[in-house]
């Protein structure tokens, strides 16, 4: 005859199966959840206006200043704060936002290599930057940033003087609509809008998109 189970033995087998259940239940609302804010992030329109339409991007002459800097920003964040850091929030291959890939002429599913970072003075978070690259093979001339770590970007981009840059374009959005940012804001800066701008360096005919936000830390 089979043995049979005793009853608190039997309850406990149950109840370790109802955890497992439940756990496995949590995970996949977590894992559609994300799903979910990553497509509403990603198809959210963004609208970009050129220079000459600056003011109706922020009439605030400080927040035009960081817009326009023209030379390298890590040089002038690093001229009022030295010991400036970079954290990299995400890197790796994966779809743009769709603005991004337009801007580029990708199509709508096509993947590019994304490093999302914050320029950081102190715990204060100053700049979150965002570059694509698309088709990046090991015989593109970008495939060296894939090993920048914790280096500025702006640091490689402005060494090389054949790499040519488009005319800026600028945008101000909610800081929700860009990837990885707000999950690393303090509280209450994350309903605050970001003024951004974007430009594309080009080099052997390779792209590379750089979208540059700045964060109410850096001018409040």
């Amino acid at each position: 005859m089979t043995p049979k189970t005793p009853p608190e033995t039997a309850r406990e087998i149950e109840s370790e199966l109802e955890r497992h259940a439940s756990k496995a239940r949590l995970a996949k609302i977590r894992a559609l959840t994300q799903t979910k804010q990553v497509h509403t992030v990603r198809s959210r329109p963004s609208f970009w206006k050129p220079a000459r339409l600056i003011q109706r991007i922020t009439p605030n002459r400080i927040i035009q200043t960081w817009l326009t800097t023209k030379n390298s920003l890590t040089l002038r964040i690093r001229q009022q704060c030295p010991e400036m850091q970079v954290v990299v929030l995400s890197e790796r291959t994966e779809r743009p936002l769709l603005d991004e890939s337009t801007a580029l002429g990708l199509a709508e599913n096509e993947p590019a290599w994304v490093r999302c970072v914050l320029l950081q003075c102190a715990d204060k978070k100053w700049v979150y930057a965002r570059t694509i690259i698309p088709h990046l093979t090991p015989d593109s001339p970008w495939v060296a940033l894939q090993k920048l770590g914790d280096k500025p970007l702006g640091e490689v981009l402005f060494e090389q003087k054949s790499i040519e840059r488009t005319p800026f374009e600028f945008s101000s959005q909610p800081l929700t609509d860009w990837p990885y940012l707000s999950e690393n804001l303090v509280d209450g800066t994350t309903k605050a809008k970001g003024y951004a701008r974007r430009s594309t360096f080009t080099q052997a005919d390779a792209p590379l998109l750089l979208t540059e936000v700045f964060l109410p830390e850096l001018y409040s």
